[in-house]
Order: C-alpha cells, then sequence, then structure tokens
C-alpha cells in the first residue's frame, strides 16, 4: 500500500515538471512571436489576406509623320486553359478551333498536359472573347488585358514589329524603343478573405499606371503604301526572293518610306517566315554592284586624277596581275570619257579609276561616305559591312572593288551613300524616327538632321549629278525615266557571294535614282535580290519598279513637269 502510494506521488511530481517545463516552453515560444518574429509573421499575414494586382501600362503608340497611327495600344482579352480541369480536352478543342487561329490538334495537345495553366491565344478581340465566355467551357477562361493593334495590317511591318506576350517588343521598332512604348505598370492592393475572395469595401490601395510615350516616326504612310505595292510586283515579276525599296530625303537623311516584300501581318506574326520578318534592308549586307560607282567616280574626281572627259580604252576586259576581269559588256565601247563610263557602265573604267586611286585612296573614300559602319538608322539588326582588311587587299581585290564586286554592305548604307551626290557633297546621318510625344502630345525628343561628314565638294557633287542624270536620260538607267521630269540614277546588277565565293548564277538587281534635278527632293533605292529567269539586270528588274514610284511621288508633291526634250543632258545652269 505504501509503495503504490509512493509511485503515485512520483508519477504526479514527474507530471507536474513536465507540465511545467512544457507551459515554460510555450510562455518562451509565445514571447518570441510577441516580440521577436512579429513583424515576418504579420508580413507573411498580409501575403495571405492582401494581393497585390499588377495593372499594365497602356503601350505608346507609333504614328508616321503626319500622325497617322502605325500600332496602338487596344483592350484585348487572352484564352487561357487550366488543363487539369479540362475534362474533354478534345470536344473543347474542336469548339475553341473555331474561333482561335490553331488547328483542334494543336489546341487538344496544349489542353491535354494536365499542367494548371496554359496560354491558348494571348489576344482575341471583345466579340471573340466573348463567344468564348458564353461557350462555358470547362477549365476555359477569358482574361482581360492590353495588346498592341497594327491597324494597317502588313503596312511597313518589318520596321515597326510587333510585340509579344509579355507585352515586350521583338522587333522593329517595338524592340528598338521598347522602353519609350512600355510605360510603367500600376497596381491595386486587395484585401481578401480566407478563400481568396475580395472583401466589400476592396480598394486598400491604387497607383495608376504610367502610358508608354508615343515614338514618331519618318515614314510616310501613303509613300509606303505605293512603295510597297509597287515592290510586290517588281519581286514577282522577276519570279525573286525578295526586295526592297527605300526613300531617303538626301538633305536630312530622313526617311521617307522603308519597304520589304515580302512582309507579315504583325496582328498575326506567329504564322510568319523568317524571310517575310527580315528586314532586308539593314539586316543583309549584300554586294553593291554598279551603284557603288558613284563612290569611286567621287575618289578619282576628288583626288584630283581624273575629270569627267578623261578617256578610257575599253575592250570588254581587263587583266589585272594575269587574272582577266570581264565587263558586262564582252565587246566594251572603244575609247569613251569618265561621264559616258558611268552611263553604259562599264566595269572596266571603274577599275582603271580604281587601280589608279590606290587602296589608300579608295578606302579613305569607302570611310569618309560613311561605309566602314552600320547605318545607325535606328532600327535592330543593323548589320555592318564586309570588306576586306586593306592590307590583304591586292590589285585584282581592288579592281573589282572598283565596280562594287567584293565587299558586301546593305542597302540602307548604300543609299545614305549615294545621297551625298543630290546633296552636294555632305553625309547626313540616316534616321527612321522624327520625335518622341509623351502621351499629353507634348514632344519629348525631337530628332534634327545630323551632318555626319562632306566627302565631296560641291562641284565633285555636281559632276557626278550630271553623269548620272545622263545615265538616267540615255544611258542604262532610261527604263527608270519619268517622262516630264530630270533625274538622276545609276543601274546595278552584282553577284551574290555564296559561302565566300562569287555566284553566276544568283545576282541581286538594283537602281539607285534621285530626282527633280537640279533641287532633288528625295533618293530612291529599289533592290530585288535573286531574280530568274531572263530577266535579271538592274535596268529591266528594279528601274521600271523606281519609275512607277517615282511618278507617284512627282505627283503626290504637285511637283509639275519641267523637263525639255533632252531630259537635262544639258548641264542646268546656275540658280
Amino acid at each position: 500500500m505504501m509503495k503504490t502510494r509512493r509511485s503515485v506521488r512520483w508519477r504526479a511530481l514527474w507530471t507536474l515538471i513536465f507540465s511545467g517545463l512544457f507551459m515554460a516552453i510555450l510562455v518562451a515560444r509565445l514571447v518570441v512571436i510577441q516580440l521577436t518574429d512579429a513583424s515576418q509573421l504579420q508580413g507573411y499575414a498580409r501575403n495571405i489576406h492582401i494581393h497585390k494586382i499588377v495593372t499594365p501600362a497602356p503601350r505608346g503608340q507609333i504614328i508616321d509623320r503626319n500622325g497617322k497611327i502605325l500600332a496602338m495600344d487596344v483592350p484585348t482579352y487572352q484564352i487561357v486553359a487550366a488543363p487539369r480541369y479540362v475534362t474533354h480536352p478534345v470536344q473543347e478543342a474542336a469548339v475553341l478551333a473555331k474561333y482561335l487561329p490553331f488547328k483542334a490538334s494543336l489546341l487538344d495537345k496544349v489542353m491535354s498536359n494536365n499542367s494548371w495553366y496554359a496560354l491558348l491565344d494571348r489576344s482575341v478581340s471583345m466579340a471573340v472573347a466573348h463567344k468564348i465566355q458564353k461557350l462555358n467551357l470547362t477549365g476555359i477562361s477569358v482574361v482581360p488585358t492590353n495588346g498592341q493593334s497594327y491597324p494597317n495590317g502588313t503596312l511597313a511591318s518589318q520596321v515597326i514589329g510587333m510585340v509579344g506576350a509579355n507585352g515586350k517588343g521583338l522587333s522593329g521598332i517595338e524592340y528598338e524603343d521598347n522602353k519609350i512604348l512600355s510605360g510603367k505598370p500600376g497596381y491595386w492592393v486587395v484585401p481578401t478573405d480566407a478563400n481568396g475572395q475580395p472583401l466589400p469595401q476592396w480598394q486598400k490601395a491604387y497607383k495608376p499606371p504610367t502610358p508608354g510615350n508615343t515614338v514618331q516616326l519618318t515614314i510616310d504612310a501613303n509613300i509606303e503604301a505605293v512603295a510597297q505595292k509597287w515592290l510586290k510586283w517588281g519581286v514577282k515579276r522577276a519570279h525573286a526572293l525578295n526586295g526592297t525599296v527605300i526613300i531617303l530625303n538626301p538633305h536630312t537623311g530622313s526617311v521617307l518610306a522603308l519597304a520589304n516584300w515580302p512582309n507579315f501581318n504583325p496582328n498575326n506574326y506567329y504564322s510568319a517566315t523568317p524571310l517575310q520578318m527580315t528586314n532586308y534592308a539593314v539586316q543583309d549586307p549584300v554586294p553593291p554592284g554598279s551603284i557603288f560607282k558613284p563612290v569611286t567616280a567621287s575618289a578619282g574626281l576628288g583626288l584630283g586624277l581624273f575629270t569627267p572627259n578623261s578617256m578610257f580604252d575599253t575592250r570588254g576586259y581587263k587583266i589585272v596581275d594575269g587574272v582577266r576581269i570581264n565587263d558586262w559588256n564582252p565587246v566594251g565601247w572603244g575609247w569613251i570619257t569618265l561621264t559616258r563610263g558611268l552611263e553604259v557602265s562599264s566595269d572596266q573604267v571603274f577599275m582603271d579609276v580604281a587601280l589608279k586611286v590606290g587602296v589608300n585612296g579608295l578606302f579613305h573614300y569607302i570611310k569618309a561616305f560613311g561605309l566602314e559602319h552600320p547605318s545607325n538608322v535606328g532600327l535592330p539588326g543593323d548589320s555592318p559591312p564586309v570588306w576586306l582588311p586593306k592590307k590583304q587587299v591586292n590589285p585584282v581585290d581592288l579592281a573589282t572593288m572598283g565596280f562594287g564586286q567584293g565587299m558586301a554592305v546593305t542597302p540602307m548604307q548604300m543609299i545614305a551613300a549615294d545621297s551625298v551626290i543630290p546633296n552636294h557633297g555632305t553625309l547626313m546621318q540616316p534616321h527612321i524616327v522624327k520625335a518622341i510625344v509623351s502621351p499629353t502630345g507634348k514632344v519629348i525628343k525631337r530628332v534634327n538632321p545630323k551632318v555626319e561628314s562632306r566627302p565631296d565638294s560641291v562641284k565633285v557633287a555636281k559632276e557626278i549629278e550630271h553623269m548620272m542624270v545622263l545615265e538616267a536620260a540615255k544611258g542604262t538607267g532610261v527604263p527608270a525615266q519619268v517622262p516630264g521630269y530630270v533625274i538622276g540614277g545609276k543601274t546595278g546588277t552584282s553577284q551574290k557571294i555564296i559561302n565566300g565565293k562569287t555566284s553566276n548564277n544568283l545576282f541581286v538587281a538594283s537602281y539607285m535614282g534621285f530626282g527633280p534635278v537640279p533641287h532633288p527632293k528625295f533618293i530612291m533605292l529599289v533592290m530585288i535580290n535573286r531574280p530568274v529567269g531572263r530577266l535579271f539586270y538592274g535596268d529591266q528588274v528594279s528601274a521600271p519598279v523606281w519609275k512607277h514610284i517615282a511618278t507617284y511621288l512627282f505627283k503626290y508633291w504637285h511637283i509639275k513637269p519641267y523637263a525639255g526634250a533632252d531630259n537635262g543632258q544639258k548641264p542646268f545652269k546656275k540658280s
């Protein structure tokens, strides 16, 4: 009996000790929670009961030089799936395929992966969103958001670019000026109950989003549309791979049009091919061919080694260091002047000029004409030129460079260089952005014309301008002639470089021209890549495209016909 009582007392004592220790630990833990961990736990509570909902900022517009909207922010809707809750993916995919630009098999595959979230379409219209919402499909949600719309479809698509599902620019101006266009997102701070539902007085804090700024381009949408129309015609007529048209104001460097064909619709960019999305004007360096000859002529005249009346004996080829280099005309023209050499585009004449000028002299002018660096026009993917290192240039290389082979430059670099001639010897920095405008319409930044260099004297530029007028009036550029107007121009037909070797059957056909002379308002380059068939020379392929677009420009700018019967063959008197 005594042992039993003693045992009970010990058990009671140990129970009391353990209970005391437990209570001491519990009190200590409560003290720690109350004093030490309070702020951290309050933060956890806020995260559980207060949610921050980010509201995207309206994206800035892209407009042309006259204010026409090229890209704009619009309310759109995302179609989102929770595949784990989709019970009949095959049936729902078949229904959604009627409203979304995707095949039912692809939608079925996305909705059968048992995940919590899948974006089916990042941007659908309100009408489509409402139709899908009425279907009441299990696991399918319609989420309101903002998206970028391109009201003109394919117009200047490679220039404008597009915006991805994350709201960031993926190409073109949308990518290049993404920070300017993006703005800053806002947010709501929302208290919720234990189930995550907003409470009746749910607005605790609100910060409105800051809209992005507008980017105004130098492009004229009307000119762009016409350039695009005739380029498409020219590429298809020549059965070519692709092509580009660039129109510059030679006195300011502003891009009035930049068209590529083929192109794409940025509203449906996910169906575009890489060829359609490539901005050929700035991303693809090619041998310029004879449209480089005005640069070679500038070197010869500028260094005082030749005059427009210097004579050359053309025989259809030239032997340089034991290598025969053929002219495009296998029989030549006999004795002709430098001026006539440009008119008929004699390769041999410009081999002679380049060899006389020398490597140092030619490279000096290449640099002065802005052909040693990317165009810096303000577009992504702006490729640098491809030149042999000066120390490696041998006489054969130098001779072929004289007529635009053995190097590669982008169309934008080449038109900027040739714009020196109608701008009386001054090279302007090409640019495609005119201004940055705030959401309230205030001009934040204006892009002013910038002189890059002065490679030619006014005298030399005028001499070459007249040579190019003769080229258009009675030389290889006759197919570009617009009746009633004086223009200057230069044809070009170059051989593509494939795997480091010059191709014998892949060409680039070009026409570079300006007008109206003697006060040129524009310079335009039409370049068509890989024409197929009997039409592959610049005068056959690109000059007719140039003529159609130039005819529109003269009418668009209300420039009345003024040319005499000689189309400017006699030099204009100083005015």
